[in-house]
């Protein structure tokens, strides 16, 4: 009998993986056991080459090269930084008792796609079967062994030419906008362009440019008060607070809101609400920078903590907020894990003879790759939780609060509304009589409303007279949009289809990224940076619009499904990219609008240091130091192996005293210091690392110390 291979996302995977197979046996990047042998990737070990990998003529960004494009089928590589533990998992792929292979990367689409892309590049030809683990408890993996999926099934086989068009595409509009940007819109330096940062930017942009741009307006409301002792609000047509943008008006309004009025309307209603839909990674992230203001990010990294190495939560980057059926079926095992701590009492409230499949949560044709979060079922989960930081508390009190709720009864409560005429206007009164709290007794404040919604309105008949006690007016102003925060900011990725949950966090990183910094975050909230809107500033429309993403995105799903060929979508893709790339070239720019233009100039200025003294050229500060553009060979940038600085080099060429600290002495340990004055130039020579004897030259100074402290 042969073995079976197991290849998972990751070593610390392939280490809980290895102890349930009984794979014990440690080899140099596996481990072995009778049965079975684990081997794992270190994220991506195989990628699609550079487009001068396929070609030469790209090695240098050139218009007349765009659009890049070539056979994609003969693009993978593998990795150099990797290469080892690809040879390893080649090696076992390809060893002679191996009779079939199970894929155990991460069991998302990405995920599935790097595990495709090393069996392709290895030539793998074994039968090969997926573990499509929720958790990475021991019970976890154990329930997903004994359930492996057929690789050739539909689901898979939807996912992996949704993610390989996902790659592919972006890799065609980054290798052709990348350069075309570049070449067209930046002076000196080079922009990048990415199909989903680019548009968030957008948005960023733009919200930041109508808060700028707003001017707070005041305005009045008119408020009366009952002798009832509840309040109305003077409203319009639609039913909203009606606005005086005139103080004079709204006097007026007040004269008429005095007397009695008559009751028009009145309306009760007996309202249940449910507890919410459980959590994805989306709503977990709107959450917690909600209440945390943890970023988008810091909610994935802790998300993947408890998954990967506490072992208490399902898999994470998962879009579904629904269960599906067989979960049902342990759901109680699930709950159980949790009973300890203040969850127990909560937990202890649940009839569990009693619980049921609410397809409200429980619906298996709304569960995609994975199910919502949840805790898993593992029995040292109290001393797990005990081990966890506050924030990491936080996120997981929050997923088992979110389960618990859905067995509670609705939150239960009576909505009144009362519409008077006073005087021929109307005034609106709303209040909210709570008759059961539900779920919302596992949360603080929750059942809390706005102040004018939780006043408790009198039992009253259209028709009835009623008398105002006051009437006052509220003087407020119009208020700006709000600038996108934690919680918003993935709210708007979701609504034009920005990245998926695995992804959304890593774009928001990469625009705050050193190197680029288009976006800055600041106690939660997200702005444009100066240098973020020039550049988005000199895109196009045709890039930037968050709506291209949304398209982009349902053709992936499109592609999923069956209905459109990846070929197909590439192809679009590549008309699209030859369109804009002759509307670019069509309407040059002036160097004075592109990016970086003044920066460059600013920079030019300051990197001229003086006139070499050997040649008479321009003597620049450069990334490795000052030199002289006449290539005379004169040397500059240092003092007896100390490097200067620009400051000292400009003051040198203009023959000023420089003063020196931190140099080594030629005998012994310990430094000095010296004042240096130029005095001519002198040539010398030296050996290159070629062995060749050349000749520079360099200053010659005359030496001063300063005077030793008298003691």
């Amino acid at each position: 009998m042969g073995k079976i291979l197991i290849v998972a996302e990751k070593p610390a995977a392939g280490a809980d993986i290895a102890k349930v197979v009984g794979a014990g046996e440690q080899h140099n990047g596996y481990m072995e056991g009778e049965r079975y042998v684990v081997t794992w990737a270190i994220g991506h070990l195989v990628g699609l080459k550079q487009p001068q990998e396929h070609d030469e003529k790209y090695k240098r960004w050139s218009l007349a090269n765009l659009p890049v494009s070539f056979d994609l089928s003969d693009s993978l590589k593998v990795l150099p930084e990797t290469r080892h533990q690809y040879k390893v998992i080649k090696d076992l792929i390809h060893r002679n008792d191996i009779e079939m292979l199970i894929n155990a990367g991460d069991a998302g689409r990405e995920g599935y796609l790097i595990q495709e892309w090393i069996y392709r590049m290895a030539g793998c030809r074994l039968p090969k079967k997926v573990l499509w683990a929720s958790s990475l408890t021991k019970a976890g993996i154990q329930t997903a062994m004994d359930n492996l999926k057929e690789n050739d099934l539909p689901e898979f086989q939807g996912i992996l030419r949704e993610a390989e068009a996902r790659a592919e595409g972006d890799y065609i509009l980054g290798f052709n906008y990348s350069p075309l940007l570049t070449l067209t819109r930046a002076y000196r330096q080079t922009l990048s362009y990415g199909r989903c940062q680019t548009p968030l930017l957008q948005l960023v942009y733009l919200r930041d440019k109508a808060i700028r741009e707003f001017k707070s307006e005041p305005y009045w409301n008119v408020e009366v008060t009952y002798t009832k002792g509840f309040k109305g609000l003077l409203i319009g047509e639609d039913e909203k607070g009606l606005k005086f943008f005139q103080k004079k008006d709204a006097e007026a309004a007040l004269g008429k809101s005095t007397g009695t009025g008559t009751v028009v309307q009145y309306e009760k209603q007996e309202k249940r609400e449910k507890a919410p839909l459980l959590y994805n990674l989306a709503r977990l992230q709107q959450d917690m920078g909600r209440r945390y203001s943890f970023s988008p990010n810091k909610t994935l990294e802790i998300a993947q903590a408890l998954y990967e190495k506490h072992k208490i939560l399902s898999y994470p980057r998962t879009d579904s907020q629904y269960l599906s059926m067989d979960v049902y079926d342990e759901i109680a095992e699930h709950l159980e894990s949790c009973r300890f701590g203040a969850f127990a009492p909560a937990i202890d409230k649940i009839n569990f003879t009693a619980l049921q499949a609410d397809k409200s949560y429980f619906n298996d044709l709304k569960v995609t790759d994975h199910h919502a979060l949840i805790p898993t079922i593992n029995a040292d989960m109290e001393a797990a939780y005990a081990s966890l930081s506050e924030d990491e508390k936080s996120v997981f009190d929050a997923v088992v609060l979110s389960l618990i709720a859905i067995f509670y009864p609705a939150y239960e409560y009576d909505a009144t509304k009362i519409i008077v005429d006073i005087g021929g206007n109307q005034f609106k009164s709303a209040g909210t009589t709570i008759r059961s709290l539900g779920y919302k007794q596992l949360f603080k404040n929750t059942a809390e409303k706005k102040a004018d919604d939780l006043q408790i309105l009198p039992e009253l008949s259209e028709g009835d007279s009623i008398a105002v006690a006051s009437a006052v007016l509220q003087k407020k102003k119009t208020e700006p949009p709000k600038s996108y925060n934690d919680e918003t900011i993935v709210k708007v990725m979701e609504k034009y289809s920005i990245g998926t949950s695995a992804t959304r966090a890593d774009i928001i990183q990469k625009l705050q990224n050193p190197k680029r910094q288009f976006i800055a975050r600041e106690k939660g909230k997200y702005s444009v940076t100066a240098l973020g809107e020039e550049y988005i500033k000199i895109v196009p429309v045709e890039l930037k619009a968050p709506e291209l993403t949304q398209q982009f995105e349902e053709n992936l799903q499109k592609i999923n499904a069956g209905d459109l060929s990846k070929q197909d979508f590439l192809d679009g893709l590549l008309e699209d990219i030859s369109n804009t790339i002759e509307k670019f070239v069509a309407s040059p720019i002036p160097d004075e609008r592109k990016i970086g233009y003044e920066a460059a100039k600013q920079r030019e200025s300051r990197e001229h240091l003086g006139i070499c003294p050997k040649c008479g050229a321009e003597v620049k500060a450069g990334q490795y130091g000052a030199y002289c553009t006449g290539k005379c060979g004169m040397s500059l940038g240092k003092i007896r192996g100390k490097t200067l600085s620009d400051e000292q080099v400009a003051a040198l060429l203009k023959g000023q005293k420089i003063y020196v600290t931190g140099l080594k002495k030629k005998e012994g340990k310990g430094t000095y210091s010296a004042y240096f004055t130029p005095n001519g130039i002198e040539a010398y020579s030296y050996t290159t690392t070629g062995g060749e004897q050349k000749q520079g030259w360099q200053f010659k100074f005359s030496v001063e110390f300063k005077p030793r402290k008298k003691r």
